[in-house]
């Protein structure tokens, strides 16, 4: 286990405060909601749970059956302090290993980018591991088209990569895994009407920083297809292991 306190950057942008009720559990809910149809008792687990917001959202889902793994002692207590069963280990891959087809449904938010590069595929082999015949993995990763993409590798000193489609689609695909979607979303959306609101004003200009980008990315790649390219902070991605 490191003996660094990871805790120091997570609390520069989440408040462990009153995590049931946190604006980011409802968000987490609503886009698990989007992946997860499975019967409440499915057993679920969520690697790198941090405070737990996302296992939070699993609850407020309807699923109890739940357990984070983490690495930091510090962001497990906090967890627990809300009612979650959390595992520390200082080992994920031999952890995941020694749990063969325990889990349904797992949750990777923010995690395979903090794993080395030449283990990154042996952590996900493993996590295919732990998953049962049809189970399904959700999972975020940085985006690499983003607009902010280097601020997004490098916000954090324990990043080790971030990922275009491709290469996610590579270490999904070389760990085992099938029916790969990758989100394609390039966040323009339409352009806001009622522009006389601070908000309508805010996102006016955020889709046009967007279109701008849109325009670069479209003439750069000019060779080739860019409708399987997400402009997203984040990449977010679902992956099944074979039935």
């Amino acid at each position: 286990m490191s003996d660094y306190d990871y805790s120091i950057h997570y609390k520069r942008f989440h408040d462990e405060q009153g995590i049931d009720t946190a604006p980011r559990t409802d968000v987490l809910a609503g886009r698990i909601k989007l992946h997860l149809n499975l019967p409440a008792e499915a057993r679920i687990l969520d690697i790198g749970c941090g405070f737990g917001f996302a296992l939070s959202a699993l609850r407020r889902l309807g699923y109890e059956n739940t357990l984070g793994l983490e690495l930091s002692a510090q962001q497990a207590e906090i967890a627990r302090g809300v009612g979650h069963t959390v595992v520390v280990t200082d080992d994920s891959i031999e952890w995941m290993r020694s749990h063969p087809e325990s889990f349904d449904f797992v949750l990777l938010f923010d995690v395979l980018e903090h794993v080395p590069v030449p283990a990154q595929i042996d952590f996900l082999r493993a996590l295919h591991t732990a998953l049962r015949p049809g189970g399904t993995l959700l999972m975020d990763v940085p985006n690499a088209n983003a607009i902010l993409s280097s601020r997004w590798r490098y916000i954090d000193y324990t990043h080790h990569t971030s990922f275009t489609e491709h290469s996610l689609y590579f270490v999904l695909r070389n760990a085992g895994f099938e029916k790969i979607w990758i989100d394609s979303n390039k966040g323009i959306g339409r352009f806001p009407r009622r522009l006389w609101l601070r908000s309508a004003r805010l996102d006016a200009r955020r889709w046009l920083v967007r279109w701008w980008w849109f325009q670069v990315v479209a003439a750069e790649l000019h060779w080739q297809s860019i409708a399987d390219i997400s402009f997203d902070l984040n990449l977010t991605a679902t992956a099944t292991k074979h039935a």
